[in-house]
């Protein structure tokens, strides 16, 4: 849709208001929203210029006081002054990259300590039924309709949705059907339980082969959880992987994509020996694909589990995201995963 004349009007004249102030900033114009002004990093710069221009005024008062009183002794001691005023510099310096650096680390810290707050979402969760729900939240709408999906065809009462974004990087949303048939968003309106989940190497994709590194596009049940060492607080079907837990990957093998404890019947020439993952298969869930009447041609051991890179194919996220997915899920649960394009 083009936009009217007033509009491009009003964004030329603000562009000649802000030239006129002499404002030295750069600032970010979003032509599609109307010329709407991007206040965040304007006042940022201008912040961090306030801050540097205190420093400039504090340092140049200080050698001025300290010139003074080596003016006073210039006559007979010249040497000594000008080593003073140096020694004075150099303290200054230190201070100023010392004062930087400080700053740095904290601001490093804060950024650490709050990206663990935005990955532990436990306590911020909707378990509960919420009051008064009347409507469906509007993210998992355009999900499923830009899919082809409506409300009616959702057969189940759980869902993760994975929003898969231009690289191997993906967003994790997590849904729960109400009493009255509509859903909510057990993280809030429109946010996700974490942006920093991952899908396979090379993408996605609706049909994916062996060794293709690929996750697969669309519906999908989820089966067993599954869990190492600690057991998570949830009535959720599951299985602990125990040193004979295997996950045969030989496409030549009866029992192709499928768990197997121990090596009795061992037909295989490979297989996933799942407890030497450790830290990826602490805490996962079993995804159901090529798992009924398994297809040679079609991947394997597609699980959502532990991890923060790209993967063979599985969908990862944080380890305390994983856990919490799990323990949201009861004995009650029929869950589906919906991995979107």
């Amino acid at each position: 849709m083009k936009k009217p004349v007033f509009v491009i009007t009003q964004t030329l004249l603000t562009l000649v208001l802000i030239a006129s102030v002499g404002t030295a900033v750069l600032v970010s114009m979003d032509i599609s929203s109307g010329g709407k002004i991007l206040p965040q990093e304007w006042f940022s710069t201008n912040e961090k210029s306030e801050k540097k221009s205190d420093k400039k005024e504090v340092s140049v008062t200080e050698n001025s006081v300290e010139t003074s009183k080596t003016e006073e002794h210039s006559v007979n001691e010249p040497q000594e002054s000008s080593k003073k005023t140096e020694d004075t510099n150099k303290k200054e310096s230190n201070t100023e990259e010392s004062s930087k650096a400080e700053e740095s680390r904290k601001d490093e810290s804060s950024k650490a300590e709050e990206g663990s707050k935005n990955d532990d979402n436990k306590s911020e969760l909707i378990l509960e039924e919420p009051k008064n729900l009347k409507s469906n939240p509007k993210e998992l709408t355009k999900f499923i309709n830009d899919y082809g999906y409506d409300y009616d065809s959702l057969g189940f009462n759980r869902l993760i949705v994975v929003d898969v974004g231009d690289t191997n990087s993906a967003k994790v949303y997590c849904y729960q059907k109400s009493s009255k048939n509509y859903w909510w968003n057990i993280a809030g309106d429109g946010k996700a339980v974490t942006d920093k989940g991952y899908i396979g190497e090379k993408g996605a994709d609706f049909e994916i082969s062996p060794d293709s590194k690929k996750s697969p596009l669309g519906f999908y049940a989820l089966d067993d959880a599954f869990y190492i060492g600690e057991k998570p607080n949830s009535t959720y079907p599951m299985f602990e992987i125990t040193n004979d837990t295997y996950w045969v990957d030989d496409t030549k093998s009866e029992f192709y994509n499928r768990k197997v404890e121990g090596t009795d019947e061992k037909d295989w020439s490979s297989a996933k020996h799942m407890i030497d993952k450790k830290d990826a298969y602490k805490y996962g869930i079993v995804i159901d694909y090529n798992m009924d009447s398994p297809d040679s041609k079609l991947t394997n051991s597609i699980f959502i589990h532990c991890g923060s890179s790209a993967t063979d194919g599985s969908i990862v996220v944080p380890e305390n995201i994983m856990k919490t997915i799990i323990e949201w899920l009861d004995s009650d649960s029929n869950a589906y995963i919906f991995i979107s394009p």
